[in-house]
């Protein structure tokens, strides 16, 4: 009798059985999709700050350009806003400003010199140009205060941002996933 029952105990746990093999499997499965949605948040996560990122030192480029044209942003000739939305340019009252004149030194034929309201729209076309190359869907904003002293101007930029969510909760909220971001830098031209 005690032989049969030795015989029982060792041939009962012999090996893995299939169903430890599948829950195995399907706990592994689990920690790899989690591993991939982390992915997923960590590139959307990139894609997001390097965004903000160029809207941020765009915004700083606009600033050092109102800076080194003092003469135009200061005076009462300037507009009091300027919207800038791909590469057209628009000023408070919704016409856009003549041509810009190439102001440009470096290029041959040298080109003509320009008035501090040439300059000033040069610049922003220029500006506008390089914006739009680097994030279509922004809107810019320039509102100064000419005239009096100190001359402030604040510049806005806003863009359409969309990101991986990372609950679903947040899934379905708007400001969660995406939507009009902004972007205001104060400047003392």
């Amino acid at each position: 009798m005690r032989a049969v029952e030795a015989a029982r105990g060792r041939g009962a746990q012999a090996g893995f059985t299939l169903l430890e093999v599948l829950i195995s499997i399907l706990l592994v499965s689990i920690g790899i999709f989690g591993f991939a949605k982390m992915q997923a948040l960590a590139l959307s996560d990139t894609h997001v700050a390097s965004s903000r990122s160029v809207v941020a030192l765009q915004a700083a480029s606009l600033a050092g350009t109102l800076q080194g044209n003092r003469a135009y942003w200061a005076s009462a000739s300037a507009p009091a806003s300027v919207t800038i939305k791909g590469s057209s340019i628009a000023n408070g009252t919704g016409t856009a400003p003549a041509t810009a004149t190439s102001c440009d030194a470096d290029r041959a034929p040298p080109a003509p010199q320009c008035t501090a309201a040439q300059l000033a729209l040069s610049d922003l076309q220029q500006w506008a140009i390089h914006m739009n190359d680097l994030l279509p869907s922004y809107e810019a904003t320039v509102g100064c205060s000419p005239g009096g002293e100190p001359v402030t101007c604040t510049i806005t930029v806003k863009w359409v941002e969309k990101y991986v969510a990372s609950t679903k909760a947040s899934v379905s909220d708007s400001t969660a996933t995406g939507g009009t971001r902004s972007y205001t830098l104060h400047v003392k031209p």
